[in-house]
């Protein structure tokens, strides 16, 4: 299974959450999700593709494991991920095993889905409003899986997301890491 997502700047969050409930679109809760994240020791950030990623989320009062290794671009990747017990003694195994720590990204989140594309609102702190859509996928073939990433694309410009606010590769370690470390 393949995670296949697009990413944007949310400049219009209000307008937004309303063509979405045009479309019949019901919300989730909002979440609060702090997401610990881990390179294996030596591997720089923005990580080389293919590097394997844990990370260990903490969504109200749930903890998450999970396991990305990203394929032809940073948003799409094969994902696993599993519910745990107990968050800090994952994060322990994990530095055991000698990954270290990238920047936190603390985000609220709402969720809804328009077909079978899971479509996110997020407040990050420090970064501002985005919007994500995106499928899981059993494509193999990395140009197919492009292919999805236009498509769901294509679905954001029918929601008034525009093609200047589209971010390539981002992810939010990343560009957190970006913000406060690079001069």
């Amino acid at each position: 299974m393949y995670e296949v997502e697009v990413k944007a700047h949310l400049r219009n969050r209000k307008a937004v959450i309303k063509k979405l409930e045009d479309f019949g679109c019901k919300f989730s809760e909002e979440l609060h999700q702090v997401d610990r994240i881990f390179l294996p020791e030596g591997i720089p950030i923005p990580e080389p593709l293919g590097t394997p990623v844990f990370r260990v989320r903490k969504e109200n009062e749930k903890v998450l494991f999970t396991l990305k290794i990203t394929q032809s671009g940073r948003q799409d990747c094969i994902e696993r991920e599993l519910e745990i017990m107990d968050g800090d003694k994952m994060i322990e195994i994990v530095k055991l095993l000698k990954f270290y720590e990238v920047p936190s990204v603390d985000k609220k989140r709402i969720k809804t889905h328009v077909g079978d594309v899971e479509v996110v609102l997020d407040t990050v702190k420090d970064l501002g409003d985005f919007i994500e859509a995106e499928k899981i996928v059993t494509h193999t073939d990395p140009e197919e899986r492009k292919k999805i990433q236009e498509e769901l694309f294509d679905f954001l410009g029918t929601i008034g997301i525009s093609k200047e606010d589209r971010v390539i590769d981002g992810k939010y370690p990343i560009m957190l890491w970006e913000k406060f470390n690079k001069k």
